[in-house]
């Protein structure tokens, strides 16, 4: 009998390329709420999984990008309601011109977050602000592909795994496709999302009605965690401050494979790598206070992109962005205390499993704090 070739448990990304050119596997989760490709169906052998993991077959990568912008949207407004400086509605705006379809991820009616693809401004307003936890892609590999062919520009966004996922599920880059991945910190379990969300729905006795991890109410450099219910109730503190965020910051509930994360490096998979422009010098660009994003640009495609003037930028040294972002030289370390963290949530309450957290928090010291705040934008 035929067995797929599926990269080792614990150099997945959960990318789901295998899946999406093989209808023999299916993505399930675990226990930890991870997904995993998993042989549902008859394998012919043809090997087309191999060749599409980019945890086998090893991706592409363009050398350290010359080119560092620090850049921002001139529409303050427009800034504000974005993560960072909002240079990715540029990249939006170029797409949709030239009668594009964007993928990116977003929340469903449920507060899940899954890639989609969208050909409108009013629906890519949805891939906006940072959502700290891993996205579903499933089927817009396909769906962008299908675009490709039909000739239609795509621009497609995402973790770097999730680039690498695409151009392995293509086969290649395309003329017609953008790609823009995010500096990623790691990608927190949905599973644990969920149950967070689902505590602050019964402790404020309504269901969510929005849901912003980076809320700039207080500004770039105090991101809020905000939730406002369907009641009216409105939820809001510094994201550092909250459970969630001190879990995250703490690495204890993230993929396993971000601990050995191959693109935690100068070289980058996608066309565009964008993130939020921390540790920039003085002097700071007038408005730094709503947001700046860093702009990493990798190849020569991204270099003769003629983009629609709605952004402000200067250039600046790689070696200023990547002391400000240090997953563009080196992964992140797991938490010792992961794998007891994920026992007591599998079998306790949400507020029970968090509750184990907080104490590990207060006792992890000024180091790992300082790296936590630094994860999560905070300075």
């Amino acid at each position: 009998m035929n067995k797929p070739t599926l990269t080792e448990r614990g150099k997945c990304t959960g990318c789901a390329a295998c899946a999406e050119v093989c209808p023999a596997l299916t993505m399930q989760a675990d226990a930890e709420g991870f997904q995993y490709p998993t042989l549902t169906g008859e394998c012919n052998g043809c090997g087309k999984c191999r060749k599409a993991c980019p945890a086998i077959s090893v991706p592409t990568f363009h050398a350290q990008p010359q080119t560092v912008l620090a850049a921002w949207l001139t529409d303050g407004d427009a800034r504000l309601k974005s993560s960072s400086g909002g240079f990715f509605g540029v990249l939006v705006r170029y797409t949709l011109e030239r009668g594009g379809v964007v993928f990116g991820a977003a929340y469903d009616k449920d507060f899940r977050v899954r890639h989609r693809g969208e050909d409108t401004a009013a629906g890519c307003l949805a891939f906006s602000g940072s959502k700290y936890v891993q996205s579903d892609t499933d089927g817009t590999y396909r769906n962008a592909k299908t675009a490709l062919d039909d000739g239609r520009f795509v621009l497609y966004s995402g973790t770097p795994c999730q680039i690498a996922g695409l151009y392995g599920f293509l086969g290649g880059d395309r003329e017609n496709l953008l790609t823009c991945e995010v500096v990623c910190n790691g990608v927190p379990s949905p599973a644990v999302f969920a149950k967070m969300l689902a505590h602050l729905e019964k402790k404020h006795r309504s269901k969510a009605a929005s849901v912003s991890f980076k809320d700039k109410v207080k500004g770039w450099h105090n991101p809020h965690f905000t939730v406002v219910f369907q009641n009216g109730k409105r939820y809001s503190k510094p994201i550092c401050d909250t459970a969630y965020g001190h879990g995250f910051g703490a690495t204890l509930f993230l993929r396993p494979v971000c601990g050995v994360c191959q693109y935690a490096q100068a070289e980058r998979c996608a066309d565009f790598s964008l993130g939020d422009f921390w540790g920039l010098r003085e002097p700071h660009p007038k408005g730094a206070e709503k947001g700046v994003s860093v702009v990493l640009v990798n190849s020569k495609k991204a270099e003769g992109l003629q983009l629609p003037p709605l952004y402000e930028f200067e250039k600046r040294p790689y070696e200023e962005a990547a002391k400000g972002n240090t997953r563009l030289s080196r992964p992140l370390s797991h938490n010792p205390k992961r794998g007891a963290f994920f026992a007591v949530y599998q079998t306790k309450p949400f507020s029970r499993a968090i509750s184990f957290a907080l104490p590990l928090y207060k006792r992890v010291g000024r180091r790992v704090r300082s790296a936590m705040k630094a994860a999560l934008g905070r300075k």
